[in-house]
């Protein structure tokens, strides 16, 4: 996502104490991985509406955490490849037009083709009802309410305004690495903090609860594990690994059963940390070590920001179509277990959603950055 700097093709590392540069390929899958979970997740909810049932794809209930694995791999992937650009204004332009065509191009084209469609829609939510404020915000992932973009424009975009913040502040200390620079990140990730802990008089004003969010500190701690790994060796990799998921496993089956209420703040400690610790095991893992990953994998975290943005309206629309085929088929009539065929029949619906994503993203993502890539750059150089 994104959330996390979803649609960066290639990340290389240097191992600590070794020269050798190594594509950081498990990041990649990780990518798909987080998108494939908010899939799995908006499709319990998109296709129990659709189908009428209750009970599809109930095991996916925690996908949502896919949002907050993005944005840990964001502030590691960020921090990472520019933390030798802070303080040299020289390369902000640089990194300004990467972050810049890495988000904007396709999340406009995407949003461009639901605004035409809305032409033609005329109920409350169209966004041919929203007003020209609340238009422009979504255009330019300026912060809004979350419910309104659901309902009107693209459900995940709340997140890429998170990204988008978190880029400009970044970006303030590639522009100006000074004391007051440093003073505004660290006055900022303070007030996060006494956010977290209900200590900061907000009250209900939404710029500062976006400014001040919980989810903000995830970017904080993807940017941690990049510092830690780019100043420290640890020979325990597997270990790290198997102690996030552990811990993630556990988050999980608390989130289902347990009475704590793991949201918001909470989702910080219980997914955030826990995404933190995986990252920095599996960088150290990879470039100590030779990992075969399947090319597939690679391929769908590639195609994670096209996945990301377009799968809520496959999944809507498919299901809708899958209904009414099942209802003038008389399809019920011929079987005796209707709840293995609607589940059959949602999964493959997942599938093809995250095909067309897939679609989306060889056919219009790659050529749409790459033709723009080399006028810019061309233009900057």
């Amino acid at each position: 996502m994104p959330f996390a700097d979803l649609n960066d093709y290639s990340i290389t590392t240097t191992n600590p104490g070794n020269a050798m540069n190594k594509k950081l390929n498990l990041l990649q899958v990780y990518r798909g991985v987080a998108a494939i979970l908010v899939v799995l997740t908006h499709a319990n909810r998109i296709l129990s509406r659709e189908m009428y049932q209750d009970d599809l794809l109930q095991i996916f209930h925690f996908g949502w955490i896919g949002v907050d694995f993005f944005f840990v791999l964001s502030g590691f992937i960020i921090f990472y490849i520019h933390q030798s650009d802070i303080g040299k204004p020289n390369k902000f332009n640089s990194f300004f037009f990467k972050r810049f065509i890495r988000v904007y191009p396709l999340y406009w084209s995407i949003l461009a083709i639901k605004i035409l469609v809305s032409l033609f829609n005329t109920n409350k939510n169209s966004i041919s009802q929203r007003s020209a404020d609340e238009i422009i915000k979504a255009i330019f992932l300026l912060p809004q309410d979350r419910s309104l973009l659901e309902s009107s424009f693209i459900g995940v975009s709340w997140t890429l305004s998170y990204e988008v913040f978190f880029y400009c502040l970044f970006g303030l200390l590639i522009l100006k690495n000074t004391k007051i620079s440093q003073a505004i990140i660290f006055a900022w990730i303070i007030g996060i903090i006494l956010n977290f802990f209900d200590l900061l008089p907000i009250s209900e004003n939404f710029i500062p609860r976006f400014i001040f969010d919980e989810h903000n500190l995830e970017f904080v701690l993807g940017c941690l594990a990049a510092y830690t790994i780019s100043k420290y060796e640890f020979k325990f990799a597997a270990s790290l690994i198997y102690a996030s998921i552990f811990m993630l496993v556990l988050s999980v089956i608390n989130t289902k059963y347990g009475e704590f209420n793991v949201s918001g703040t909470s989702s910080l400690v219980a997914y955030g940390i826990p995404f933190m610790i995986l990252i920095i095991g599996s960088v150290y893992l990879e470039v100590s070590k030779t990992i075969n990953i399947p090319p597939i994998l690679i391929y769908i975290g590639n195609a994670s920001y096209s996945i990301y943005l377009t799968h809520g309206f496959f999944l809507s629309n498919i299901s809708k179509i899958f209904t009414k085929l099942t209802e003038k088929l008389n399809i019920l009539y011929l079987i005796q277990n209707p709840s293995i065929y609607y589940n059959v029949g949602a999964f493959l619906v997942v599938v093809i959603a995250v095909v067309m994503g897939c679609v989306i993203h060889s056919y219009l993502e790659k050529p749409l950055i790459t033709n723009i890539r080399k006028k810019v750059f061309a233009k900057m150089n």
